[in-house]
């Protein structure tokens, strides 16, 4: 729980994995349109989002904090994991490199901020995924849900591969 009584929720992952469009579309009230930018604009450090939600409990305060995913901010991520509820994990998984170090951006906001796994998700940004498609994932992240996420003809579109 956030400081506020709502929940916090950090979205981290490696550079340029989509931390930002996922951030921007989960706190929109309405269903952005979405392209592939050819200029890539880096998160500095973390720039938090906040919205409302309903659920079971009644109308919820949320605060997503779009993490860099420069390391060059390392020392700012205790401070960021501080009182979060939960994680949301973006990587692409056609980068490799993206792959490999998903796992190191678990072990570091999940397990080493005393989070269950049930607390994160993640998303493989992919723009060309097709529905039914297993993504490639860091042995670190095999035991968890992943969500697909893809960009098509200017929607976004989500599905859930497990």
């Amino acid at each position: 729980m956030s400081a506020k009584g709502g929940l916090k929720v950090n979205v981290v992952g490696p550079k340029c994995s989509g931390k930002t469009t996922i951030a921007n579309f989960l706190a929109s009230d309405e269903v952005p349109a979405f392209s592939l930018k050819e200029h890539y604009s880096e998160t500095v450090g973390c720039r938090i989002l906040e919205c409302e939600r309903n659920f079971e409990d009644g109308l919820i305060n949320i605060e997503l904090w779009d993490t860099s995913g420069s390391t060059d901010y390392e020392s700012c991520w205790p401070a960021v994991m501080k009182d979060a509820a939960g994680t949301i994990l973006v990587y692409n998984p056609e980068n490799e490199a993206h792959v490999s170090e998903s796992g190191a951006w678990y072990d570091f906001f999940v397990k080493n901020n005393g989070l269950r796994d049930e607390q994160c998700i993640v998303f493989a940004f992919c723009p060309k995924a097709e529905p039914g498609m297993r993504q490639r994932t860091s042995p670190k992240l095999q035991h968890l849900n992943v969500m697909n996420v893809s960009l098509e003809d200017g929607r976004s579109y989500f599905f859930s591969i497990s």
